[in-house]
């Protein structure tokens, strides 16, 4: 092969699941550095997801995983690959559509706009650079500075081939829960009712609509900006929602004075509050029983387990913080209704 390529074992993913796909492998280290596939190696006429990987077993097992989740589209394959030279990042940073944001930390304080022009040089795609200061409010939202590039208001978010409108430092968003968004989706089974307790621009919500297995979806937020983006985010994939989804703009607590405990399946992503809202659900369950998935922040499984009765599993989702983790903890729960 020229100088520069190489052979290398990758996985390609359907359409649908590429992001998640490429956060697991990125996750558990099995991305293969310094590498990427050529796109004439691609083995069908569109583009398909394709990640250089390492390790046969890992990547049998991989694939394994993914195969029904990607609707069948999920195949190990030789391919051609340029390598090129790491390119270490200044700062911890995370892209939402077009803008890259920098947590601003000790180790960056002087040196923001340094470090931004370096990531517009170096980050494809993006045309701006923000910094964030800290979470707050009421909302949870972060509070961002402009350090370079366009001053952009509203972005475009792109995941598991649905498109979101992002109002930026309005809403909360984090693009490393996209594996998360696609592994309690891909839970639904047909004809379930949804509750998405705390939905923010739609993330859960949509992507159950889209695989198209719910009956209803209820997706509730107590910001209002975060309820706009979702109805627009609605509009703008239209053609690929399936199920009906009911959206509220209301303090959890008030709705069951305007919801029947109808729901077989309750997600309640609020990691710090969550479990003051537990009687809430409870009250919403279907009489039948529902499955509740509960996130909190927590050091380690057990202490998961231990801050939600009925807990029956803790699933570590992501770092939040030095030894602190977020935890979906997922209970099945018997309905009461209005008892």
């Amino acid at each position: 092969m020229p100088p520069g390529q190489k052979r290398c074992t990758c996985l390609v993913a359907g359409p649908w699941c590429g992001e998640a796909l490429r956060r697991y492998l990125k996750d558990n280290q099995l991305l293969l550095s310094g590498s990427r596939p050529l796109k004439e190696y691609s083995p069908t006429r569109t583009v398909l997801p394709t990640f250089p990987v390492r390790g046969a077993k890992d990547t049998t097992d991989v694939r394994d995983t993914f195969l029904s989740a990607c609707r069948g589209v999920v195949e190990i394959i030789e391919a051609g690959c340029e390598t090129r030279e790491k390119w270490e990042p200044p700062a911890s940073f995370t892209v939402v559509g077009d803008v890259a944001i920098v947590a601003l930390s000790d180790e960056i304080r002087g040196r923001e706009k340094e470090v931004a022009e370096e990531l517009l040089r170096n980050v494809r795609g993006i045309r701006a650079v923000y910094g964030k200061e800290v979470t707050e409010g009421e909302y949870r939202v972060q509070r961002l500075v402009h350090l370079a590039g366009e001053r952009i208001e509203v972005t475009t978010y792109r995941e598991h081939g649905l498109v979101y409108r992002v109002p930026l430092g309005k809403v909360y968003v984090n693009p490393r829960l996209s594996a998360e968004h696609y592994r309690v989706a891909s839970r639904v089974a047909p004809g379930e009712i949804v509750l998405d307790m705390f939905a923010g621009i739609g993330g859960f919500s949509l992507l159950i609509s889209a695989l198209g297995k719910a009956e209803l979806v209820v997706a509730n937020d107590a910001n209002p900006w975060a309820v706009s983006a979702m109805l627009d985010s609605i509009k703008l994939n239209k053609k690929k929602l399936k199920t009906p989804i009911l959206v509220l703009n209301m303090d959890a607590k008030e709705l069951p004075r305007v919801l029947r405990p109808v729901f077989t399946r309750i997600i309640m992503n609020l990691p710090h509050s969550a479990t003051k809202f537990l009687d809430t659900a409870h009250r919403l369950c279907s009489p039948r029983g529902c499955i509740i998935h509960v996130y909190v922040v927590a050091r380690a499984q057990e202490e998961a387990l231990s801050l939600v009765p009925g807990s029956i599993s803790a699933t570590r989702v992501l770092d939040y913080a030095p030894r602190k983790f977020i935890y979906r903890v997922d209970v099945v729960a018997k309905g009461r209704g209005d008892k």
